[in-house]
């Protein structure tokens, strides 16, 4: 069994592949590790991945380059992560092709990574491989970046191609893209697929009974100018609510505003005001922020754009920024009895259902 997972930073697709990988029962489990610790920032986050498979029984193999000289137990369960750091350690590396243009480059590297893919394939009897969503950025990239883009891009198709299910996580919540639409008997899912997030029914239980309680928190996602405002209103004017004369703005009101709007709006920009602070120090206030607001304000419709879809940024606060709004997406995410993912004005319903 393959599975490739992806999805935008800081949206819950490794908690996801590890608990797939440990779903698949008890074998010697791999974790291929492919980021290099190049500085304080990539040994945070590598502790923070630690600490997510601590207990899970995962042996660590670093894979930094050179994928197919990873000696992989037959009938191993691996757990591959992640694609887009792979894919850049082997483009840019120094000890290869020095000198030669990047677009000379980009083959070689691909290549090297595919035959890796192909051994462990053959060697694992389960392979879970995680890859990013880079590529809905605005920003104009030098060439380099955009071989990188371009290289990234052609591995994920064919990881898509070679795996047997294929999941996008969006905040937390799993979207079948390939694979287990047909199952329970056969039934296809709608097209645009409800998902059970986290604790699956036990969560849908909960949510129907704050429902019945008249409380009911909704969350709305999507890029900008994709409708998600529109979308919001239409929802609260159907349920006879005054969305718009109680709306709080995320790019201009204070926070406790968001504790007392029926709409909270570009709730992203509450988010970014932590990304100045000390990560620690950040996520801590974030957290107060996110428990008062679904204390005081669990009913209400929450608004944000997705900003995780893309290179990561060159400045530090901006990928702080893009890793706390993940996380608290996820947070909302999983409170929310509703989830929407709004694309050019079409509503794709992640979780509940549209009244």
């Amino acid at each position: 069994m393959m599975i490739l997972v992806t999805g935008a930073s800081a949206s819950g697709k490794s908690a996801f592949a590890e608990k797939r990988l440990v779903d698949m029962g008890e074998k010697k489990r791999i974790y291929a590790a492919c980021m290099i610790a190049w500085d304080e920032e990539c040994r945070e986050r590598i502790r923070r991945h630690r600490a997510m498979r601590k207990g899970k029984k995962f042996e660590t193999r670093e894979c930094p380059v050179d994928l197919e000289n990873l000696k992989i137990p037959e009938k191993s369960a691996v757990l591959l992560e992640c694609m887009s750091n792979l894919a850049a350690n082997e483009l840019y590396r120094e000890d290869m092709d020095a000198g030669v243009d990047i677009s000379v480059r980009s083959p070689g590297a691909g290549e090297r990574i595919l035959r890796g893919l192909y051994k462990i394939r053959s060697q694992a009897e389960d392979l879970v491989v995680v890859t990013n969503e880079v590529f809905c950025g605005m920003d104009f990239y030098d060439r380099e970046t955009e071989e990188y883009k371009r290289l990234l891009g052609k591995l994920n198709q064919e990881l898509f191609s070679m795996a047997d299910e294929a999941w996008e996580v969006v905040f937390g919540i799993p979207v079948c893209l390939k694979g287990e639409k047909t199952a329970a008997g056969g039934r296809e899912e709608k097209e645009e697929q409800r998902i059970d997030c986290g604790e699956d029914r036990r969560e849908q239980k909960a949510a129907c009974g704050r429902k019945d309680r008249g409380v009911h928190m909704r969350l709305i996602v999507g890029g900008a100018h994709q409708g998600k405002k529109e979308t919001a209103l239409k929802i609260l004017d159907r349920e006879h609510k005054a969305g718009a004369e109680t709306m709080a703005d995320g790019g201009r009101d204070s926070f406790d505003a968001a504790f007392k709007g029926e709409l909270v709006l570009n709730f992203h920009e509450y988010i970014r005001r932590f990304s100045f602070l000390k990560p620690e120090e950040a996520r801590d206030k974030m957290h107060l922020f996110l428990e008062q607001l679904k204390k005081e304000n669990p009913g209400a419709t929450v608004v944000s754009d997705e900003i995780g879809c893309g290179i990561v940024p060159v400045a530090k606060e901006d990928r702080l920024w893009r890793d706390l709004l993940g996380e608290a997406l996820q947070d909302l995410a999983k409170e929310s009895d509703e989830v929407y993912r709004v694309i050019c004005g079409c509503v794709q319903t992640l979780k509940g259902e549209i009244k």
